[in-house]
Parts: C-alpha cells; sequence; structure tokens
C-alpha cells in the first residue's frame, strides 16, 4: 500500500494544523493539541476521552477495536514541544508551517507532532477504509514529555491493557530497540559572600561550582568509555549555570543544573551517590557547602528484538527497503518508564531525524513522513505481529 496523493495531502494538512498550535510543555500550553486530536477521533467515530492531569492539561485516550480482543497494540506520543526559542533565528514562523525543499518546516515538526499527524492518520485510513486491525489499537497523546512527564505518570495510575507499545519519537523509520535513561540534577554551590577588594573574608562559590564542573569532566570522560547494545554510553554534562550578583561583590551561591544519561545497570541511587561523592571532594577542596536535589528521572528502557511483533517490524523495514538494524535511540524518552512501570515490551519507531529536534528551523521529511504512515498502517493490520 502507498498513499495516494490525496492521502499525502491529508496527512500534511493533519501535521500542519498540528503545528499551528502552539504547545510548549514548560506553561502548560498542550490544550489546543489536545483539544484538535480529541475532535479529530471524535468526528471518525472512534472512542476517545480526555484523561486530566491537573487544570486544563489532558491527555488524549483514542481506542479502535481489533479482531482479536486479547491482544492491544499501543502508540504513544507527546503532544508537546520546547519552546521555539527567539523567532527572528527562524527563516520563517516557527508556528506558521512551510515547505521547503520537499522538508515540513515548524517547531514540532520533527519531535514529534510528524509522527502523531502518521498515528492519526493512520487511524483514519482504517476507518474510512473499513480495515479492522488484527487486535485492539490503544493511542495515547500525553502531555509535559519535554519537562517532568506529568501526563504520562497520571496515565500510569491506571494503564490501560496492552501487549506492546510504540514510542513514535523520531528514529528516522529504523526500529530503536533500547535508549538511555536521563537523571537531572541541581545542584546548589554555598560559599560566603563579600566584597571583592577583600576576597580573603569570603569563599566563591562560582570557584566551588568550577572545582564540581572539572570533577564531572572527568567522569564524563570516564563514562563514555563504556558502550551497552541498544543504550550506548553513559555521559554527564553541566548545562546550565548561574551565581553572582554583582561585579564588585564575592558570590555567596552558585547554582549548576546537570543532566546524566543511564544505562542499564545503573538507577537513580547509584548516579546520585555518584554526584554525591563528586559534591563531597569538591567540598573538601575549596570549603563551599553544596546541596542536591534530583528534579528528573527516567529510567532507561531495552526491549528483546526477537519478540513477534519486533520482527514483523523488522520484516516491513525490510520490504521497504529500509535498514532493519535495530539500533539505540540516540535521546531518552518514555519508553522505559511504560516498561519499568507497566511492564510492557516497548520499542521506540517513527518518522523523523533526533538531530533535528529542538532546534532552530525543525523540519520533517515529507517523504519519509509519507512512508511513516503506510508503516503504521501495514502493522496495525498485520496479521503476525501478536505478542
Amino acid at each position: 500500500m502507498t498513499l495516494s496523493e490525496t492521502d499525502q495531502r491529508r496527512l500534511l494538512s493533519v501535521a500542519e494544523d498540528l503545528i499551528r498550535l502552539k504547545s510548549d510543555s514548560a506553561p502548560g500550553y498542550e490544550q489546543a493539541a489536545g483539544d484538535y486530536i480529541y475532535t479529530y477521533y471524535k468526528k471518525l467515530g472512534i472512542e476517545v476521552e480526555k484523561q486530566f492531569c491537573g487544570g486544563k492539561r489532558a491527555n488524549i485516550i483514542a481506542k479502535i477495536p481489533g479482531r482479536d480482543v486479547s491482544h492491544c497494540t499501543m502508540y504513544i506520543g507527546h503532544m508537546d514541544t520546547v519552546p521555539a526559542g527567539d523567532g527572528k533565528l527562524w527563516k520563517s514562523s516557527p508556528f506558521e508551517p512551510k515547505i521547503r525543499d520537499g522538508r515540513l518546516y515548524g517547531r514540532g515538526s520533527c519531535d514529534m507532532k510528524g509522527s502523531i499527524a502518521c498515528a492519526m492518520f493512520a487511524a483514519e485510513y482504517l476507518k474510512r477504509y473499513r480495515v479492522k486491525p488484527a487486535c485492539n489499537l490503544l493511542f495515547v497523546y500525553d502531555v509535559d514529555e519535554e519537562n517532568t512527564n506529568i501526563g504520562l505518570k497520571e496515565y500510569l495510575k491506571a494503564p490501560l491493557k496492552a501487549d506492546f507499545i510504540i514510542v513514535g519519537e523520531p528514529t528516522g523509520l529504523h526500529l530503536a530497540a533500547g535508549h538511555r535513561g536521563v537523571m537531572a540534577f541541581t545542584v546548589t554551590i554555598r560559599g560566603k559572600g563579600c566584597h571583592a577588594g577583600q576576597p580573603g573574608l569570603g569563599k566563591n562559590a562560582i570557584y566551588g561550582a568550577a572545582d564540581v564542573i572539572e570533577a564531572l569532566r572527568r567522569l564524563d570522560g570516564e563514562l563514555s568509555n563504556i558502550s551497552q547494545e541498544y543504550t550506548g554510553s553513559p555521559s554527564v554534562q553541566v548545562t546550565q549555570i548561574s551565581g553572582g550578583s554583582r561585579v564588585n561583590v564575592i558570590p555567596g551561591e552558585t547554582v549548576l543544573r546537570i543532566d546524566r544519561r543511564l544505562i542499564f545497570g545503573e538507577n537513580r541511587e547509584s548516579c546520585a551517590g555518584e554526584i554525591e561523592a563528586v559534591l563531597e571532594r569538591a567540598a573538601q577542596k575549596s570549603g563551599c557547602s553544596f546541596s542536591m536535589e534530583i528534579t528528573t528521572y527516567c529510567p532507561p528502557g531495552r526491549t528483546d528484538t526477537k519478540l513477534a511483533p519486533v520482527k514483523t517490524i523488522l520484516r516491513l523495514l525490510r520490504e521497504q527497503g529500509i535498514n532493519s538494524s535495530p539500533k539505540a535511540f540516540e535521546a531518552s524518552c518514555e519508553a522505559g518508564m511504560l516498561q519499568e512501570a507497566a511492564g510492557i515490551p516497548a520499542v521506540i519507531w517513527g518518522p523523523g531525524e533526533i538531530k533535528q529536534a529542538h532546534q532552530i528551523d525543525e523540519y520533517i521529511e515529507l517523504e519519509q513522513m509519507y512512508k511513516g504512515a503506510e508503516l503504521f498502517i501495514h502493522f496495525f493490520a498485520s496479521e503476525d505481529y501478536h505478542v
């Protein structure tokens, strides 16, 4: 099955509509996108509901019955995006989709409204052409994935039954069998402020932070020598720093934000202990005190590539001339949380290239989006993908 030009235009219109609906995660702007998805399924006559996560923020959950009601496949995609940043740096408005050189530009086009559009269109295609999926299908569109996973945490309080999960993050349509976990830390370094003309009376918190940063750079070098199938290498990076009030004042406090990527065998406790050990050594060297807060934790995820639905996806990729060797997803996502909390095997599979995510002039290749919809349709209707 190849999408007709009419089908391609329909799919493109859905992706463009989603891009126009600003859905930054941090302020919680997903309502308009959620309302659009909810109405889309409602008009198709597909069972759909809103799952509220506090205030007006809500996950959208749609269900399509299959021929075999004893099995269920779930697709999950996040509606939220990171902020567009300075719109003046974009060649065109980040919220007015534009097509240039076979690419659809706009915030969220790659991460991950292009994929969501493919899943929505696949549901519409099955409904319109009266193709009943091989088993039950569950579509979950959640909020706040780019921030603290409020949407998924709400969903996991009472997850609906499923045997297999597709997390539709951008993988270039290759199948990713695993991904690293992620932790985020906020570290506060406390020294003693004083007049810069008398530095001996204080303890410079920025210098204390420099000791922490240097130790973390050495740790990152050690971690980079480790490699694991389908997850890659762990890492640690300082990504934000703030401190100081005036040029003539020795800073009494500095704050660092730290990103830590985890592989299998690592967990919340082991990584937190590792950072605490770095802080203790830095405290002895600088004389500053330190406190640490864990602000994000998502576990790593990995799935057995011998499972029947995974084999079906790999077969479909081979038939389309797409590289069918399973790989690691280069970023983190919600697959690991789903596996850990619900015990359901999950893979990462969707159109778009992750290197485009969170970028100025973000885009998705149109041909890849069209192919993504075709593959989703083939998979949902396939006879041989049961667990």
